[in-house]
């Protein structure tokens, strides 16, 4: 347990911090990240009082998976942002090591946090409660205790990561967890106040070998038949184009039978994102969009990132929104995020060339670039930092896209490859930050976060292609800093 000394010290830091200009060459300027310590999950997600609420997992006393806080920023419109604070602290008896992920829900002009509180006893054993606490206007949080204690009969207390939802005026609770036979499963609970949970039983899916544990479930509704189940399963087998992560994030569409607690008809897993870098994401519903953020990073990976020498590590994805289309979930970056640019940098459009050779003035950057295909078979899209360079490469015959930072110096390496299809035109919006790259393709049908540490600050793009190819459309802008303001 800490004392108040440590907090005051830790809001000290925070507003030496923004009053300082001086920043790390790979600290990031429009992706949410904090200026000390280890970010984590997004939690909590809300709006609330006509304001964006972002809850993160975050230890703000050093750069280990321990004494997880929930931090909080908010913004009206992913441009300018509160500087973060401390809302949850792991300090009963209930929480004491570590305040876990969960979520947020308003009711009576409340914004309520549910969230596991992790205990941990002699020889390290586990005790996981579900706790909940009201988040009040004036940014001060009070703790209501434990509404689900423990985890049922037959169950790990792995058993963690409530999410609530709305189904015809009642509420319902999804959570995370391991049955006795080690393998992921998520809990379903139903209350009619939010407050008294009561427990309907295990969310039936055909996937009964999938992984050791279920994360950071999510659900929701996409039309009057179909919802989505997103969840983080832990323990899958690697393949050549999937499952290439020590753990993955992904979801199957199906039908929700409440009554039966069964998602039926359900379609085979599909990752949310086919790079390096995005675990345990969440989503939360605004004017009718379905908006998700992610943590860019992933567990038992720490010693792949080197911002922990700074006294940092991990971000946040930008703001996401999921679109349902042909049974596929669509990701776009938020349409918000347009007001960070500045005037248009370059625009090519209908140039016929092998190559094409990029140089930028920022790592701070959204790209647009449409290839026509037609006579090409493979196109290779190459960001140069000097002697460095991570390579995108597409080749057309076998639908195989390939992402490669083994060429990097520092942080992780490999190579991810995934499936896409795209006969006719390939179409990218790749946002470039000073570490993390998003690149979104075909429209946000497939995505790939990753970050990159590069020792020079110089980029260079070049676009290699096997024949001579259109390009439709190249535009360039360079992207403002998101601001943390009092």
């Amino acid at each position: 347990m800490l004392d108040q000394k440590s907090y005051q010290e830790i809001n000290n830091d925070l507003e030496n911090y923004y009053r300082s200009n001086e920043r790390n060459m790979w600290r990031n300027n429009f992706h949410i990240e904090m200026p000390f310590g280890l970010v984590n999950d997004p939690n909590g997600l809300s709006y609330y009082n006509d304001s964006f609420h972002i809850f993160y997992q975050w230890n703000p006393f050093g750069c280990e998976h321990k004494t997880k806080h929930w931090g909080l920023v908010t913004t009206a419109d992913f441009i300018s942002f509160t500087q973060p604070k401390v809302v949850l602290k792991p300090e009963d008896w209930f929480d004491k090591d570590g305040c876990y992920s969960g979520c947020g829900l308003v009711k009576d002009d409340e914004l309520r946090l549910y969230y596991t509180g992790n205990v941990k006893g002699e020889n390290d054993q586990r005790e996981s409660y579900q706790c909940v606490a009201t988040y009040h206007e004036d940014g001060t949080v009070t703790k209501k205790g434990v509404v689900i204690k423990r985890q049922p009969d037959g169950y790990t207390a792995h058993f963690r990561d409530p999410y609530i939802f709305m189904k015809d005026n009642t509420y319902y609770m999804l959570i995370g967890a391991q049955n006795n036979d080690l393998r992921g499963r998520a809990l379903l609970y139903k209350s009619e106040d939010a407050t008294k949970w009561d427990l309907l039983g295990e969310l039936n899916t055909d996937m009964k070998d999938f992984g050791y544990m279920w994360e950071c479930p999510n659900i929701l509704n996409v039309n009057e038949d179909k919802c989505v189940f997103i969840f983080s399963p832990q323990g899958l087998e690697c393949e050549e184009f999937k499952n290439q992560n020590i753990h993955q994030s992904g979801y199957v569409i199906g039908s929700l039978d409440l009554e039966e607690v069964k998602l039926k008809n359900h379609n085979e897993f599909k990752e949310l994102d086919m790079g390096f870098d995005l675990y345990a994401p969440q989503v939360f519903s605004q004017d009718n969009r379905n908006i998700m953020l992610g943590w860019i990073g992933m567990p038992d990976k720490d010693v792949e990132y080197p911002t922990s020498e700074y006294g940092w590590m991990y971000s946040l994805t930008i703001p996401r929104v999921l679109e349902y289309k042909d049974n596929v979930i669509y990701q776009k970056p938020l349409e918000e995020l347009r007001n960070l640019r500045q005037d248009k940098a370059l625009e090519v459009n209908g140039l016929i060339c092998d190559n094409y050779k990029l140089n930028l003035d920022s790592r701070c950057a959204e790209i647009i670039l449409n290839l026509e295909m037609s006579n090409i078979k493979l196109t290779e899209i190459k960001f140069n930092f000097k002697d460095e360079y991570i390579l995108l490469a597409y080749n057309k015959d076998t639908e195989a896209c390939t992402i490669d930072r083994s060429n990097m110096h520092l942080g992780g390496k490999g190579v991810r490859k995934f499936k896409l299809k795209a006969s006719k035109e390939l179409r990218l919006n790749i946002f470039i930050d000073n570490s993390i790259m998003e690149i979104y393709y075909q429209d946000g049908l497939e995505v790939t976060t990753l970050m990159y540490f590069p020792k020079e600050e110089q980029l260079e793009i070049n676009i290699k292609n096997d024949n001579k190819v259109k390009i439709n459309e190249l535009s360039l802008w360079y992207l403002r800093s998101v601001k943390y303001e009092k």
